[in-house]
């Protein structure tokens, strides 16, 4: 927005110096906010700070990586989806937010009460409860809050366990997504969906 106005007064004076002197002592031409050296001066420390914060951007910006497999649970002893992450970037992680998204089988969807859309960790557990399912024993959620910082590292295994599945938990959901948004050194936010459970295909149709 600065350099914006800055630009539009560099070329309101460099227009004007091309008038005659008649017409700069005229209205609204005799208007001056800054005069053109002044405002070339501003627009390039302008540019400069922005153009670095650019650099600063890319060299800091935080890549939230993720892996899901069997085993290798700290939480669910039988866990079949293990899902960890990591920051893969060059800068620090904040946890902003986090919401999770729930969809039961359609044999269980009707005695689940689970919510529709995003819902928050609280609500995601009395889901994954509504369904008989045992936290600690058939699954693993861990409670990632605001402020909490995502562990920089090259390998998802160094990562952050943040869901464990048992056979019961899948066999009883359709979906399971979890929304992460981070901040880095900035105050620029950043978004990455996990889709930790996908509707299983349907032979010789589609799901909806």
């Amino acid at each position: 927005m600065l350099l914006a106005l800055a630009l539009a007064d560099l070329v309101w004076e460099v227009v004007k110096a091309n008038l005659d002197d008649h017409a700069r002592r005229e209205w609204p031409w005799r208007l001056t906010v800054l005069d053109a050296s002044a405002c070339a001066a501003v627009v390039a420390l302008l540019t400069g700070i922005i153009v670095a914060r650019a650099q600063l951007s890319q060299t800091m910006h935080p890549v939230l990586s993720w892996s899901a497999g069997p085993g290798g649970s700290r939480g669910v002893a039988d866990s079949l989806r293990t899902v960890t992450l990591i920051n893969a970037g060059g800068g620090r992680a904040v946890v902003r937010s986090v919401a999770y998204r729930i969809r039961a089988t359609p044999q269980d969807v009707e005695r689940a009460e689970i919510p529709s859309g995003w819902i928050s960790w609280h609500a995601a557990v009395d889901a994954l409860a509504s369904l008989g399912l045992d936290r600690d024993q058939d699954f693993f959620l861990l409670h990632l809050d605001s402020g909490a910082a995502v562990p920089l590292s090259s390998s998802t295994r160094e990562g952050m366990e943040l869901l464990a599945l048992g056979p019961r938990s899948l066999g009883q959901l359709s979906a399971l997504d979890i929304r992460i948004q981070v901040t880095d050194v900035l105050g620029d936010v950043h978004e990455r969906n996990l889709q930790c459970i996908r509707p299983r295909p349907v032979p010789g149709g589609s799901t909806n």
